[in-house]
């Protein structure tokens, strides 16, 4: 037993006990660990050592060591030591019973099936753990395979869903091209059908001018023939031919004008965000109070001309056409003076820009234009306004549910509100205005509410409103102003103008949908308060501006000159309006307002 060299590990220990204990804690070394330079330290000593540093300091030899990125559990472990430790442990159990045996001294603790044993049973269980070792190795074998087959069934699994989904993806796009192309197909009959009938009006129009023109042409021959003869003419007779030209001239001008009247030119309006219908075909008057008219030459005395020209009416004048240049517009929406009353800030809505004007018209300059998402871009901007300090200009960029604030100096961008911010969460905003404290008030279109932000720091400070149609509910809350402590929105799609206190306080309502003139709007948009109170609103499809008392109470109407229902009382003015969007009023009373309309323009009177 004294020549068994294990047995020797086992009773040869004492001089040995020096060496098991930590030079940290100075107890017995408890899973002893090598730093690079060769000393050794419990790992829990180690831990504390190091305490979350990316090195370490040897005690001993103050040596510094980079510690493994997942800590020093990945020094090595001192197996002299641990065997050193492992023989102490030994002796002190060896005096016990072997448990499998039950016949001689356990020599150790067995690491499988945790009993004392001595050296023979251990040499057994070393065995029976060999055994057991490699049935695991084996099973684990079979078991990396059968994990690589259900990870590649998995990924097969994962790449025949995402064929499906392209699938699904084709037939919904199949779907929504065969639905677009038939949409198509319904709009160019219909339109088919309204040319058809436009050129049959004209036709009956050109077809009575044929007759007059044979009439006129004969008797301006037979008149010449009787000038260049040198006939005796009495003087009577040369006026009774001035009148009688005279008269057809009045006929040829009301030729005209009847065929342009009763034409109607064909618009289209897309609809946007709507996958079962392209858009809406409508009539349009061809021919603008504003800038056009006929001018037939007349060669005889005006002393005799009791022609009546179409001339544009006195005082209204028009700014812009389409395009993208300067001065040019695309479908403009929302629009402000600023407040030192010098400059217009016009909301280019389809070429995603501003545009900056004198206060009569002229160009200053604009933002860059660019659609998409970026710092620097805008996505059909809808509303603009500026704040108390006049130096920041705020735009609802609808397309990209935020608010943009430029620099009024240079029209630099300087700062987003609302964009990822869970808490104001915008969703298509459209109308804004600022009041006198710097609060920003928001038509939130797609909540279908409004929200108050304070612009200094962007935080929510209030908010109100639903879908639905009672008082403080809205269905598309579409423009906002206020003054003098009011606010009034325009309610979209319930055809009504909501007023409120600056708190949110519901104080009257008026309109209702319709299209006579007795108060009544079809999509009512832009919205505006004078010094005096009275509201200014712009009736969209009706094509026509109303004013009402700070009651709410219809007081004028402008709209064009052939209109048969307008009572004459309220008539304000005549202006042929092409769907009105934007309005604002300066403080000496100057209206301007912005067409959605073909003609892509701004109406000053």
């Amino acid at each position: 037993m004294a020549s068994n060299p294990e047995f020797r590990r086992v009773v040869n220990y004492t001089d040995l006990e020096v060496l098991l204990e930590c030079p940290l804690c100075l107890d017995r070394f408890d899973q002893p660990r090598l730093i690079p330079c060769g000393h050794s330290y419990c790992t829990k000593c180690l831990n504390e050592l190091c305490a979350g540093s990316d090195t370490i300091i040897c005690p001993q030899c103050r040596q510094h060591h980079d510690v493994p990125t997942t800590g020093v559990t990945l020094f090595p472990r001192n197996l002299s030591y641990q065997q050193l430790l492992d023989i102490r442990t030994e002796q002190l159990v060896s005096t016990r019973q072997c448990q499998v045996c039950n016949k001689k001294h356990a020599f150790s603790d067995c690491l499988h099936c945790h009993k004392a044993v001595c050296l023979d049973c251990k040499k057994l269980h070393r065995q029976e753990l060999a055994t057991v070792t490699s049935a695991l190795l084996t099973d684990l074998e079979k078991s990396s395979d059968l994990c690589k087959d259900a990870l590649n069934m998995e990924v097969t699994t994962f790449l025949m869903h995402c064929d499906t989904v392209k699938k699904q993806i084709s037939t919904y796009a199949k779907e929504l091209i065969d639905l677009i192309k038939q949409q198509e197909k319904e709009l160019k009959n219909d339109l088919n059908k309204m040319i058809t009938q436009q050129l049959d009006a004209s036709k009956k129009v050109l077809t009575q001018f044929e007759k007059n023109k044979e009439e006129i042409d004969h008797f301006v021959r037979l008149s010449k023939q009787k000038i260049e003869r040198n006939e005796s003419i009495l003087d009577e007779k040369y006026i009774e031919i001035q009148n009688t030209a005279t008269k057809h001239l009045t006929t040829l001008q009301n030729v005209v004008t009847t065929l342009k009247t009763k034409r109607k030119d064909i618009s289209f309006t897309p609809i946007h965000l709507r996958q079962d219908n392209l858009g809406e075909l409508n009539l349009i008057s061809p021919i603008s109070s504003l800038d056009q008219h006929v001018s037939l030459l007349i060669s005889i005395d005006d002393n005799n001309n009791n022609l009546q020209q179409l001339v544009p009416p006195s005082g209204i004048r028009q700014v812009g056409q389409w395009g993208n240049g300067p001065l040019e517009f695309w479908c403009p929406s929302g629009l402000t003076i600023t407040r030192n009353n010098e400059h217009l800030i016009v909301v280019d809505s389809w070429n995603h820009r501003l545009q900056m004007l004198t206060i009569d018209g002229q160009y200053i300059r604009s933002t860059s234009g660019k659609k998409g998402r970026g710092f620097e871009e805008l996505n059909n901007p809808r509303d603009v306004c500026i704040n108390k300090s006049n130096q920041w200009i705020i735009v609802s960029d609808s397309g990209n549910h935020r608010l943009v604030v430029y620099d009024i100096n240079n029209f630099q961008v300087e700062r987003l509100i609302g964009e990822h911010d869970s808490q104001i969460n915008l969703h298509y905003p459209f109308g804004i205005c600022c009041d006198d404290d710097d609060l920003l008030y928001i038509c939130d279109r797609g909540n279908n509410r409004i929200i108050v932000i304070r612009f200094n720091d962007g935080i929510l400070i209030r908010q109100w409103g639903r879908k639905g149609i009672q008082h403080g509910e809205f269905d598309a809350p579409d423009f906002i102003c206020c003054r003098q402590n009011i606010l009034a929105v325009s309610d979209f799609n319930n055809h009504r103008i909501q007023v409120f206190t600056l708190n949110g306080e519901f104080l009257f309502t008026f309109g209702k949908l319709g299209s006579s003139d007795t108060g009544e709007f079809r999509y009512p948009r832009g919205i505006a308060i004078d010094d005096e109170g009275f509201f200014m609103v712009a009736d969209w499809v009706n094509n026509r501006l109303q004013l009402f008392t700070p009651t709410g109470e219809l007081s004028a109407i402008v709209s064009d000159k052939n209109s048969e229902s307008l009572n004459d009382e309220l008539a304000l003015l005549k202006v042929e309006f092409d769907r009105p969007i934007g309005l604002t009023v300066s403080s000496q009373g100057v209206v301007f307002v912005t067409e959605w309309g073909r003609s892509h323009r701004i109406i000053i009177y």
